[in-house]
C-alpha cells in the first residue's frame, strides 16, 4: 500500500496527544476527544483501503542491522483488538468529559496510551513489539500515579515493578528465540512468523520466559497481585482501559508468539498450561465473592474472566482458539462497561463499598438497567456476547482435556455467585444506615449515550456473532495442531 495506513493508526493518537499538551487545559479535553474519535474512525475504515483486504494491510520499512525491520500488518485477530482499543479509549475519554478541572497531561496519557497499544497488536517484527510492549507502561503508570486515589503511589510502583519484572522475562524470550533462528539459519531476523523455539530443555526454559512475561500482563495467578490494586487506586476511565485492552497483551503475545514459536511444546504442555487457566477461572471467582468493594470486585472478575480466554487458546482447537480471542473481545466490553459505571457511582457520592447503597434502582432507574445487562454480559447469559465466548472456549477445551473443562463450568458458577448477588445488593436490597443511595441521581445524557454504545455492542455480538467469528477464526487456525 502507498498510504501508511497502519502507521498512521498508532501515529494519529500520538501526535493528537501532543496537540492535547499544546492546547492548554481549557481545550485539552475537546482535543483529546477529536483525536480519539478521528483513531477510531480510521481504525474502522483499514479494511476498506486496501483492494485485497485484509491480506493487504502491511507494511514494512528498511532492513537494519541484525535483522530488525519496522514491520506492521493486520489480520482478523490484531484489527479486531485495535477496533476495541480506539473504541474504549474513545468511551473513557468521554466518560471523563465532566471533570474539566483535569490537566492536559491526564488526557494526553490515554491517547499516547492507546498508540503504544495500537503498535504492539499491529507490529510483526518484535524488536518494534518490544518497544511497543514497554511504552504501554510509561503512560498507564501515570495515570495511576498521578490522577488516582488516595493509595495510587503504592499502586502505581506495584504495577511497574510487576509488569517490569514480566518484561524482563519477555525480552530474554525474545533474544533467546532470535539467536538461535541465527545459529540454525546463519541469518538475523525478528519477524514473528520466521521463529521457531529451540528443543529440550533449552525450548522449555525459553517458553517459560514467554509465559511469565505474557503471565504477569494476562495475569496469570500468582502473578496476579498488582491488578486488584493498580484497579482500585486507578481514575475509573484508566480502570477501563487496564481491563478492557491492557490484560489482553498477554493473552494476545500468547496466541501471536509463544505458541507459535512453539507449537509442539506448547501441545505436550497442555495439561500444565490447562490447569494455570482453570486455576484463574476459580481463583478470581472466589476472591470476586469474597469482596466489599465494587472496584475490586470487578477486577478479580476480570482474573477469572481471562482464564476462559486462556483455557479456550490453549485447547489448540478450532472452536476454542475462536472462543478465547472473541473472549477478550467481549471481556473488554463488558468489564469497561461495568468500571465506568462504577466510576459513574464514585463521581456521585465518593463511596464504592457494596454496603454503601441500597434499593438505587428506584432512583437511577437507567444506571440499574445498563449494570444488569453488563453483569449478565458478565456471567455469560444466553443471548449476550459473554455465552459466545466462554461457550466456544469451553467446548474447545471439552474437546481435550474435559476434566479442565468441568473447572470452567464451575467458574460460570462462581460468576453468577459473585456478580448477582452484588448487582441486588446494590439496586434492590434496602439501603442501611448511612448509605449513599438518596443523593444519587440517575445518569445523564452523556453517560446514558455512552453505555447504550456499550448495551448495543453486547447485544450485537450476542446475538449475531458469526461476523466477528469469521474475522478471527483465520488468524487462529494456524495454531490447530
Amino acid at each position: 500500500m502507498s498510504l501508511p495506513a497502519l502507521s498512521l493508526l498508532w501515529i494519529l493518537p500520538v501526535a493528537g496527544g501532543v496537540a492535547t499538551l499544546s492546547a492548554g487545559r481549557s481545550r485539552s479535553a475537546l482535543v483529546a476527544v477529536a483525536s480519539s474519535l478521528a483513531v477510531f474512525a480510521w481504525a474502522l475504515a483499514l479494511p476498506f483501503l486496501a483492494p485485497e483486504g485484509l491480506a493487504g494491510l502491511s507494511e514494512a520499512g528498511p532492513l537494519w542491522s541484525y535483522g530488525i525491520r519496522y514491520r506492521l500488518a493486520a489480520d482478523g485477530l490484531s484489527l479486531s483488538l485495535c477496533w476495541l482499543t480506539a473504541f474504549l479509549t474513545s468511551a473513557a475519554l468521554a466518560a471523563s468529559w465532566a471533570e474539566k478541572e483535569l490537566s492536559p497531561g491526564y488526557w494526553a496519557s490515554f491517547l499516547f496510551l492507546e498508540g503504544a497499544l495500537l503498535g504492539v497488536f499491529l507490529s510483526r517484527d518484535l524488536f518494534s513489539f518490544f518497544v511497543f510492549w514497554e511504552a504501554v507502561l510509561i503512560p498507564m503508570f501515570f495515570l495511576i500515579g498521578l490522577w488516582g486515589s488516595e493509595g495510587r503511589r503504592k499502586a502505581a510502583m506495584k504495577f511497574f515493578l510487576f509488569t517490569f519484572f514480566g518484561s524482563v522475562f519477555l525480552l530474554i524470550g525474545i533474544l533467546a528465540l532470535v539467536t538461535h533462528h541465527q545459529r540454525a539459519s546463519g541469518t538475523w531476523t525478528w519477524e514473528m512468523e520466521a521463529l521457531r523455539g529451540p528443543r529440550g530443555p533449552a525450548g522449555l526454559a525459553v517458553f517459560a520466559a514467554l509465559a511469565v512475561g505474557f503471565g504477569v500482563k494476562v495475569p496469570i495467578v500468582p502473578l496476579h497481585t498488582w491488578l486488584p490494586d493498580a484497579h482500585t487506586e486507578a481514575p475509573a476511565s484508566a480502570s477501563v482501559m487496564l481491563a478492557g485492552v491492557l490484560l489482553k497483551m498477554g493473552v494476545y503475545g500468547f496466541l501471536r508468539i509463544a505458541l507459535p514459536a512453539f507449537p509442539e511444546l506448547s501441545w505436550e504442555l497442555l495439561p500444565w498450561l490447562g490447569v494455570l487457566a482453570a486455576v484463574n477461572v476459580l481463583y478470581g471467582g472466589l476472591c470476586a465473592m469474597a469482596q466489599s468493594d465494587l472496584k475490586r470486585l470487578v477486577a478479580y472478575s476480570s482474573v477469572a474472566h481471562l482464564g476462559f480466554c486462556l483455557l479456550g487458546i490453549f485447547s489448540r482447537t478450532p472452536e476454542g482458539l475462536s472462543g478465547g480471542s472473541l473472549q477478550m473481545l467481549n471481556h473488554g466490553l463488558s468489564t469497561g462497561a461495568l468500571f465506568m459505571m462504577v466510576g459513574f457511582l464514585y463521581e456521585r457520592c465518593h463511596r464504592r463499598g457494596l454496603a454503601d447503597f441500597g434499593a438505587l434502582a428506584r432512583r437511577a432507574p437507567w444506571l440499574a438497567l445498563f449494570f444488569g445487562l453488563a453483569v449478565l454480559s458478565s456471567i455469560g447469559l444466553p443471548g449476550t456476547n459473554g455465552f459466545v465466548g466462554e461457550f466456544m472456549a469451553l467446548a474447545g477445551m471439552t474437546r481435550v482435556l474435559p476434566v479442565l473443562a468441568v473447572a470452567g463450568l464451575l467458574g460460570v458458577t462462581l460468576s453468577a455467585a459473585y456478580a448477582l448477588p452484588a448487582f441486588q445488593a446494590v439496586f434492590w436490597d434496602e439501603p442501611g444506615p448511612g448509605s449513599a443511595s438518596p443523593g444519587i441521581e440517575d445518569l445523564d445524557p452523556r453517560e446514558k449515550g455512552l453505555l447504550w454504545c456499550f448495551s448495543l455492542l453486547i447485544l450485537a455480538i450476542g446475538l449475531c456473532p458469526r461476523p466477528l467469528l469469521g474475522l478471527i477464526a483465520p488468524a487462529t487456525q494456524a495454531l490447530v495442531p
